[in-house]
């Protein structure tokens, strides 16, 4: 018996020594010194990124305020500073404020019957997900400032600086180009579009932009159930990540079939896509089981009910504006602007343009023709097209959501040419002074014109990625390099 125990006691021990060893090896293989610098770095930027959105917000709420609270964070601000239209939001006072007080002082329930609300009611019109609801709550407390309930949105919004540096450094790879990373980080921390709509009015896109990025530093490195999972956090904390299923699942199922087969490729896919609609149920718990059907009723308010027409919807003030106003304002032949208004009302142009773009990624995956650069500026077009063909339109403050898609897309395009720092730092700079152009016209552009400005950058992005894919086939078919 003894003997037995000593016997296994040495074989314990044994195990543990292989066990500890491995964990020493794996330590020792990893490279501490770039880890340390890519750590410090995306400190830098998220922490730089916060900075600049609360002094922002400090200086905006003394310069631009509607009222004289004592309380500079408590100030409730202008959405017209000097004339600007920046075509802000009163969502923090009207709805955000409001739900985060009935949830603590008035054991409110967020998904009640549309049919039982009070005269437009805040408490009877929550519209997301649960994980935005816990993002409010998260540090506020009855009795604190204003700032407390937006820091949470102030940093994922900041967070997002940090995730572009890590997705353009791992789009590049080469240790070299570091500093490409470092300035698309250093841009979204200063994106005038999320200073302002994020940093400043504070709206709601920060949360979910972060986790859509996470999503993609996963694509980039094909851990797809890990993809799947964030991107469902994404969805559950605003519905816009829903529309990245599409072209996401294109692309994974595109290389496992071509490195499984047809039938394992598409049966890991699928379980994957099955993962991702399973981590949404868990998040939903215990609404979905408490009132199911109120629960996806608000999951698809404040949408629009599909509509075979070409009416065009007046935008008031506090409404989103369609495609097809947009091309009304400019006058465009009435015939066309028929077509639009009706494929627009019923859901059709927004399904059709997202499969052109989408659906082909299948094929280059397969065939392995498709780059983390193109896939970004892909990402980009799409998700602009997606949103500003939606039936009920867009606001502004959407363009949060899209701003670092676009900043990867364009240093990605921009950052392919060249091998010399001076052509690298020329290419750059025109891919930096094209964002703030975009950035600033955005912002004080009548919101009329935001669909038609979004629309025009995609153009844009998709005239640089068919250059720069251009470029890359004859760069590959005749084997030169571009040293310039």
């Amino acid at each position: 018996m003894a003997t037995d125990l000593n016997r296994i006691l040495k074989f314990d021990r044994s195990q543990l020594s292989t066990f500890s060893r491995d964990i020493k090896e794996r330590f020792k293989d990893k490279d501490w010194s770039t880890i340390g610098l890519t750590t410090a770095i995306f400190i830098f930027l998220v922490s730089f990124a916060v900075l600049v959105r609360i002094l922002f917000a400090y200086y905006y709420r003394e310069a631009f305020t509607v009222d004289s609270d004592p309380i500079v964070w408590n100030r409730n601000v202008d959405f017209f500073p000097n004339g600007a239209i920046f075509a802000g939001f009163a969502d923090f006072r009207y709805y955000y404020k409001i739900w985060v007080d009935g949830w603590y002082n008035q054991g409110w329930y967020p998904f009640l019957d549309w049919h039982e609300a009070i005269d437009g009611d805040a408490l009877d019109l929550y519209s997301y997900p649960p994980i935005f609801l816990y993002f409010l709550v998260l540090i506020w407390r009855p009795g604190m400032n204003d700032l407390w309930l937006a820091l949470p949105m102030i940093i994922a919004d900041a967070a997002c600086a940090g995730m572009v540096y890590l997705i353009i450094k791992k789009i590049f790879k080469d240790e070299k180009n570091t500093f490409l990373a470092f300035i698309g980080g250093f841009v979204m921390a200063l994106s005038p579009i999320n200073i302002i709509y994020d940093g400043v009015f504070w709206l709601n896109p920060g949360p979910v932009t972060l986790f859509t990025l996470i999503s993609f530093y996963f694509l980039l490195n094909r851990k797809w159930r890990q993809t799947f999972f964030w991107l469902a956090l994404a969805t559950m904390t605003k519905q816009n990540a829903l529309f990245f299923t599409y072209p996401l699942f294109f692309i994974m199922l595109g290389e496992k079939v071509r490195e499984k087969g047809t039938k394992r490729g598409s049966f890991e896919s699928i379980m994957n896509a099955l993962f991702f609609v399973l981590v949404c149920l868990f998040i939903s718990i215990p609404w979905i089981f408490i009132t199911p059907i109120f629960y996806g009723a608000h999951m698809l308010f404040p949408g629009q009910m599909l509509r075979l027409d070409s009416n065009i919807k007046d935008p008031d003030f506090n409404h989103t504006v369609q495609f097809s106003w947009s091309l009304k304002e400019i006058g465009v032949n009435q015939a066309f602007l028929d077509f639009i208004a009706y494929t627009s009302n019923s859901m059709l142009l927004m399904i059709v343009s997202a499969s052109v773009i989408a659906v082909p990624l299948l094929w280059r995956s397969f065939k392995v023709k498709l780059d983390n650069s193109e896939i970004f500026e892909v990402l980009a077009v799409y998700t602009i097209i997606t949103h500003i063909f939606m039936p009920r339109g867009v606001y502004k403050f959407y363009s949060a959501y899209y701003m670092p898609i676009i900043i990867v897309a364009l240093i990605g395009s921009l950052g392919y040419y060249g091998k010399h720092w001076l052509t690298k730092s020329t290419f750059l700079t025109i891919g930096i002074s094209l964002f703030f152009a975009f950035s600033f016209w955005h912002l004080i552009i009548p919101r009329e014109f935001t669909p038609l400005i979004l629309f025009l950058a995609s153009v844009v992005i998709a005239f640089l990625a068919g250059i720069r894919g251009t470029f890359k086939h004859l760069e590959k078919r005749y084997q030169f390099n571009l040293k310039w």
